[in-house]
């Protein structure tokens, strides 16, 4: 029988009551990344121990074992599995309000700031967001964000200058845009053939975060990393449940399983950062230079974010039909401001951004959430 999301369940979850599942409850769980990813090792893997110690009986998959990045949206939709991670670059058409999200990435400060903002904007700012997961017949729980990108290269880059007629890899549309504007070549490869693409020539620069350096063995080929800030990936759906399944569910499981959902967000960004600071400091190890950005670059990147708004706006418009892309913009920077703050006042502490996440997110969801 199908139950509504009840104000005592919610309130058992978060005064730490514990709920359990019932004997019968069987939750199929699949994600294409990496058991090494962050995804998995901070977010998934204590979340289904959660599961299992609270009586829900999982069937958990891995990198892509049961369902791929692109079948992932269809499968959890059908209910080939119950519950995963979608990235939305992967869906335009289905999602073309995420795109908005993810194309705003070069105006984050940091990646709790994007994260926060981004599960803010979806889960209480943009009814369309939702209605377009509810036409996918999935519910969105909130996203993380990945570190900073930087600008990765064969040769050294410290002056806007240097970039000109540097062939880029670059993760999405926006950044193909700042890649023109420096005067780069933009190159299509896949992350995969980041590593082939620089060590054969193909490519003179990938933007990652220096993260990649490890898990793609860049620091193998290419010996430069320019800190400049390239903005953040943060238009995911990090918890998203088949919306059959989830009305199934009693109201306690229902409560549990949002429970998780700020303590997820946070640790898994928190765990792309840490990676990365192991990652810095492995650098000189691996012959690696890190180049401060000059505060040309910081101008520059600055006056182009400033500028893209307009393309921002129209591409939102003409391409994804976004009728009121002003309106979105004006609230997803307000937003960003928000939680910047949020994050300065609370240093970035795990708990306290844990504590405001659900505070002045998930505690504002309406009862029923997820099933109207």
């Amino acid at each position: 029988m199908k139950t509504k999301f009840t104000a005592a369940a919610a309130v058992a979850v978060a005064l730490g009551i514990a709920t359990q599942a019932s004997a019968d409850t069987k939750i199929t769980i699949s994600n294409w990344i990496s058991p090494k990813h962050p995804v998995s090792a901070a977010g998934y893997h204590p979340f289904i121990e959660k599961l299992e110690a609270s009586g829900f009986k999982v069937s958990a998959f891995e990198g892509g074992a049961l369902l791929g990045a692109k079948p992932a949206l269809p499968g959890i939709g059908d209910g080939v599995a119950d519950m995963g991670m979608l990235a939305m670059t992967y869906f335009p058409a289905e999602f073309p309000n995420a795109q908005l999200v993810a194309d705003m990435g070069l105006s984050t400060p940091n990646s709790l700031t994007a994260m926060a903002a981004a599960a803010e904007y979806n889960l209480l700012h943009c009814p369309e967001c939702l209605a377009e997961y509810k036409a996918a017949n999935v519910v969105y729980m909130g996203t993380y964000s990945s570190s900073p990108y930087s600008i990765i290269s064969k040769e050294p880059i410290r002056s806007t200058a240097d970039l000109k007629g540097k062939k880029m890899r670059v993760p999405g549309s926006l950044w193909s845009r700042w890649a023109e504007s420096v005067g780069g070549i933009q190159v299509n490869v896949p992350s995969s053939e980041m590593f082939e693409g620089l060590d054969k020539g193909a490519l003179d620069i990938a933007i990652q975060s220096p993260g990649a350096l490890r898990s793609y063995a860049l620091w193998d080929t290419a010996k430069y990393v320019n800190n400049l800030n390239l903005g953040t990936y943060h238009s995911l759906s990090l918890m998203t449940m088949n919306r059959d399944f989830w009305a199934d569910l009693s109201d306690e499981e229902r409560a549990l399983i949002l429970g998780e959902a700020a303590k997820m967000s946070v640790d898994v960004t928190e765990y792309y950062l840490n990676s990365e600071e192991e990652v810095i400091a492995l650098m000189d190890e691996h012959g690696v230079e890190m180049i401060d950005a000059s505060a040309e670059m910081v101008d520059t990147k600055a006056q182009f974010v400033a500028g893209d708004v307009t393309a921002i706006i129209d591409t939102a418009k003409t391409k994804y039909g976004i009728a009121d892309a002003e309106a979105k913009v004006a609230k997803l920077n307000e937003l960003m401001a928000k939680w910047s703050g949020i994050v300065a006042e609370t240093g970035g502490d795990r708990d306290a951004m844990i504590a405001r996440l659900q505070s002045e997110v998930y505690d504002k969801l309406p009862a029923g959430f997820g099933l109207n």
